[in-house]
């Protein structure tokens, strides 16, 4: 849909992936993107101010006006069953399900939020293929929870197997409906789907404990099963690798073996700095065009009403456009040659005026772009130069910063190093920096001999 735009927040154990899609005439594109990694192993409630944090600034900073919100889980938050029913329960598929969940879920039915997916049909055999996927209604409930903490709607909510799917049955240069497998590397957990006839036909994970030790051997035998389960016509079945930094072993034997064909992944066309964006770039497109594998598990009267500012603007183009053909008509009717120069010379007019408004935002974006330049040499009335060059002086070599944070006079630092203490007698030493504090305990990183730190101080303002 046209001038549409949606964000995609995808929620894992230890991390937070976000991309802000937008869709003029020129097709869709990723505006902005971020990835945020999550301290501890503290479970997602702990983790909710953090995480409401991190995508407040991120709305903030990239001017975000998303007119659709979706969100990803983990996998390991949901169960994914592949149901065949009768042809003749299609008309109130939700109700069936609805009665005997307990069948296929073992989980009590008031307990979860499902929603289903008809894969394929059968009309010879009266049979429907389903895909059902459920979810404890407390893990929905915490990112609906997450949404209300951050002041928007939620338009819906899905596992990243499905949003991984979804990228990849619209690929360019392919019909979709060729069996792929994909192996993705999701935090801690290893995620194994297929793809087939656009639809997410097969869904494991495999948790770290279990493929820590001999991840080459869980990845051929998880695709062997797999390739069974796709049941597929071709001799060779097609995968691809997400979210490794470096590809492992056990793609170099699937290269010598004739029954697998390692595809690569284009991210160029679509703008993806990795595959590790690839679910939220998914679950963004979601709020613009609708999406093969059509999984929603927030319930209908709790989703976001979505945002009809594009549908009304090209209603109005439409209309402008019907009226101008008409008035075309008319004045065909009445006197072709007199209107016909009217129309052109209204054409010519709206011509230069296009022109003159399309140099004004070439101009506005240079002035934004020397403005964003000149804050970010700033940060208050202290230059950040001065302030990151302190820092470094302060800073002893045995201690390192993860995250700076500087904003309206004040400086934040989380890092860690071999005596925190030592950090705030240097630091109270240098003419910059004043109200130097600890604003949190001093907790010891597991497995290293360092303290995990976080501070925060002022800065002297000059005259």
């Amino acid at each position: 849909m046209l001038f549409q735009t949606s964000l995609g927040i995808d929620i894992q154990d230890h991390s937070v992936s976000l991309a802000y899609v937008k869709a003029s005439f020129k097709g869709i594109r990723l505006a902005a993107y971020a990835v945020y990694p999550l301290e501890g192993e503290a479970p997602f409630e702990e983790h909710l101010d953090e995480i409401g944090g991190l995508i407040r600034d991120f709305l903030t900073k990239n001017r975000v006006s998303a007119g659709a919100v979706f969100s990803g889980m983990p996998r390991s938050k949901a169960i994914i069953r592949y149901l065949e029913l009768p042809s003749a329960v299609k008309e109130n598929l939700r109700e069936s399900l609805g009665y005997e969940m307990e069948k296929y879920i073992p989980l009590p039915g008031d307990d979860i939020y499902f929603d289903y997916q008809i894969v394929s049909e059968d009309k010879e055999s009266g049979k429907l293929k389903l895909l059902l996927v459920a979810a404890r209604r407390e893990a929905i409930d915490m990112h609906l929870d997450l949404a209300a903490h951050i002041g928007i709607g939620i338009s819906g909510s899905e596992i990243s197997s499905t949003a991984i799917a979804n990228y990849f049955a619209t690929l360019e240069g392919t019909d979709g409906t060729g069996p792929l497998a994909i192996v993705s590397l999701r935090d801690d957990h290893l995620e194994i789907d297929g793809v087939k006839g656009g639809f997410l036909e097969y869904s494991r994970w495999v948790d770290l404990t279990e493929w820590a030790s001999n991840p080459d051997g869980v990845i051929a035998r998880e695709l062997e099963r797999g390739k069974e389960d796709l049941e597929s016509d071709q001799d060779r079945l097609s995968i691809a690798f997400c979210g490794f930094d470096e590809p492992p072993e056990a793609v170099e034997n699937f290269k010598l073996d004739d029954n697998f064909d390692i595809r690569p992944i284009d991210l160029s066309r679509r703008g993806l700095p990795s595959s590790a964006m690839i679910p939220a770039y998914s679950l963004a497109l979601k709020g613009i065009r609708k999406p093969q594998t059509d999984i929603n598990l927030v319930p209908k009267e709790r989703r976001r009403r979505p945002n009809r500012t594009g549908q009304y603007t090209l209603i109005a183009l439409s209309g402008l456009l019907i009226l101008l053909a008409l008035a075309w008509g008319s004045g065909n009717i009445i006197s072709q040659q007199l209107y016909s120069r009217r129309l052109n010379g209204e054409i010519a007019r709206l011509g230069v005026e296009v022109k003159n408004i399309e140099q004004t935002r070439i101009q506005s974006e240079k002035i934004e772009i020397r403005i964003d330049y000149l804050n970010s040499l700033y940060s208050g009335r202290v230059p950040l130069l001065e302030v990151l060059k302190e820092l470094s002086l302060s800073v002893p070599k045995n201690a390192w910063v993860r995250r700076l944070i500087i904003s309206d006079g004040k400086v934040e630092m989380i890092g860690a190093a071999d005596a925190a203490s030592e950090l705030i007698l240097s630091l109270e030493a240098s003419p910059l920096f004043t109200e130097v504090a600890f604003l949190s305990s001093i907790t010891r990183r597991g497995g290293e001999n360092k303290e995990v730190f976080r501070i925060g101080l002022k800065l002297n303002q000059p005259s």
